[in-house]
This record gives C-alpha cells, sequence and structure tokens, in this order.
C-alpha cells in the first residue's frame, strides 16, 4: 500500500500545522491513535469514540461503523480495501453535530444519563438550596431543593447568607450575573460594539507586528470597575457569613460569550459595517478561546 511512497513524518506534520492552529477542534474517531502516529499533541479535540459511551463502560470503545449505522443509518467502512478516511470523517463529523444539537445525553445509554446534583446529594440525606433566577431554578432545581427565585445580586447574596445559617442545608448554590448582564448590554449596543471591535482589531495589528503575542486584554472601563469591585464585595460578605469548615467554591463558568455570540450573529447573517470580514474572523477566534476559560477557586473556612 505504502510502495513508491517517499512523504516523510516530518513533511505531514509540517502540512498537519499548516492546517491546524491552536485554537482548531479536531473531529474524529479515536484520534489518540492518530495523534500518536503523527508524534503530535493538540488540546482541542472532540473524539466520537469518547462521546458515544460503550454500554460495557470502561475502556471500551464502540466501532465508528456501528455508530454509523445506529445514529446516522448508514452503513460505512463496507470495501475490502481498507477505510475510506473521507468516509469515515464525515461520519464522525455528523456523529459530534448530533451531540451539540440534541445534548451531551444523546445516544448514552439509560444507565449513563447524568442526574441533577441535588437529586444525587437528596439521595444521600444531604438537602441543598437553588438560589437564582426563575430560569435557571426550574432547570436545575429538583423537587428536594429549597428553590429560592431572586431577581438581583443583592437578593441572592442576602438569601444566600441567610441559608448558610441553616444547620439543616448541606449544599447551597448562587449565581451573581451583573457582570454578565454587563456584557450582553455591550454586546446590544451596535455604536459601542463597532468601537471595540476597531479597538480590538487595532490591537491585533500592533501585536501581530510585534515579537510577542500578549492575546487581547479586556478594555477596563470605569463601569466595568465598579460592577468587578461590587462583586468582590459581595464575594467577600458571602465567605464571612459562613460558618467554620464550609468548602467555599467561586467558578467563572466562561468568559465574555455575548460578545462572541454578537460576532457570530455578524459574519453569519453579513451585517453591514465599515470593519474588515477577515480581520473580524481573527478576533472571533481570539474572543472565543478567551470565552472559553474559565476559572476556578476552591477553599475551607478555618
Amino acid at each position: 500500500m505504502l510502495e513508491g511512497v517517499t512523504t516523510s513524518l516530518k513533511d505531514v506534520q509540517e502540512n498537519f500545522l499548516k492546517l491546524v492552529c491552536k485554537e482548531t477542534i479536531l473531529v474524529g474517531h479515536s484520534l489518540e491513535n492518530d495523534l500518536l502516529a503523527l508524534k503530535i499533541s493538540h488540546e482541542s479535540v472532540i473524539d466520537t469514540a469518547l462521546l458515544y459511551k460503550h454500554p460495557r463502560g470502561g475502556s471500551y470503545k464502540t466501532a465508528l461503523r456501528v455508530l454509523a449505522k445506529r445514529f446516522l443509518s448508514r452503513e460505512i467502512q463496507q470495501s475490502d480495501v481498507g477505510h475510506d478516511s473521507i468516509e469515515d470523517a464525515k461520519a464522525a463529523m455528523e456523529l459530534a453535530l448530533l451531540k451539540i444539537r440534541n445534548g451531551p445525553d444523546f445516544g448514552s445509554p439509560p444507565s449513563f444519563l447524568r442526574r441533577k446534583l441535588p437529586t444525587v446529594l437528596s439521595e444521600c440525606g444531604k438537602i441543598s438550596s437553588f438560589i437564582d433566577n426563575v430560569s435557571i431554578i426550574k432547570r436545575y432545581a429538583s423537587e428536594s431543593t429549597h428553590a429560592i427565585p431572586v431577581s438581583s445580586d443583592d437578593e441572592a447574596l442576602l438569601k444566600a447568607m441567610k441559608e448558610a445559617k441553616n444547620d439543616r442545608i448541606h449544599f447551597i448554590w448562587t449565581q451573581f450575573s451583573e457582570l454578565n448582564s454587563y456584557f450582553k448590554k455591550q454586546a446590544e449596543d451596535v455604536e459601542r460594539m463597532n468601537g471595540q471591535l476597531a479597538e480590538l482589531i487595532s490591537l491585533l495589528t500592533c501585536q501581530k507586528k510585534s515579537a510577542k503575542r500578549k492575546g487581547i486584554k479586556c478594555i477596563m472601563t470605569s463601569e466595568l470597575k465598579n460592577i468587578l469591585s461590587r462583586m468582590n464585595d459581595r464575594v467577600h460578605r458571602l465567605y464571612s457569613a459562613l460558618p467554620q469548615n464550609t468548602m467555599f467554591i467561586i467558578c467563572t463558568g466562561h468568559g465574555d460569550i455575548a460578545i462572541v455570540n454578537r460576532l457570530r450573529k455578524m459574519l453569519t447573517e453579513q451585517t453591514a459595517t465599515t470593519l474588515c470580514r477577515e480581520k473580524l474572523v481573527k478576533v472571533l477566534e481570539e474572543l472565543q478561546a478567551q470565552a472559553e476559560v474559565a476559572l476556578c477557586f476552591v477553599g475551607v473556612k478555618n
């Protein structure tokens, strides 16, 4: 099969790196075998062999042809001369898109379906409180949860501090959403959005000419500083209200996805703008990579 081939591993690696950048998401089936053969490590991978759990669990993996037949109603890998790489790649991409459209539990055996955390805690004899807006409570709370709807961060703080004094409560969830609301408001302001994008494009252009690339930094307005200051104060007050030996977890979840969604919409709908489309795509790539980064802080009060 490889008779007459002169392409070396180095040639393949160089061609691979021309097509794949740091932010590229690789989609495939059992991709670890391909990456090991290429002697390449990549951070962003969607592997359908892992997405679709084998009924027996553990390290077992379902063959791509089995997944294609079950979920795509299509027969693949029927040739006697080996696999068709294009056929396999299309099948893996379609399977990945099914998961994206229908959620992470799509195609999972009943025993693998995820359960709500409050339900698991309740089964262990633990009582939980969910303090958030109505839509979040409806989505994540269970029948055993103390569901407490709130409409502001200050109200969420006061309710959480009150619940922390209740010895019967073992787990409390709340969310401070003022920062996310600010990002959404910024993204909806078309004039301000265009000005911000122009500034980000200029930053990227300057960094491209520079030897070191530092990435796009958040534009710190006085309003944003005040929001962060208030959030810091709320976190401090909540921590101070906790009893001794309480585990305190702060998780950001994600970065500024409002500007990412707005920029995607602009590019999809080809919204009229004086900004270069190619440069907008570059800004989107950078902002999306940053929005995917989350922070988590865990500590025990003592």
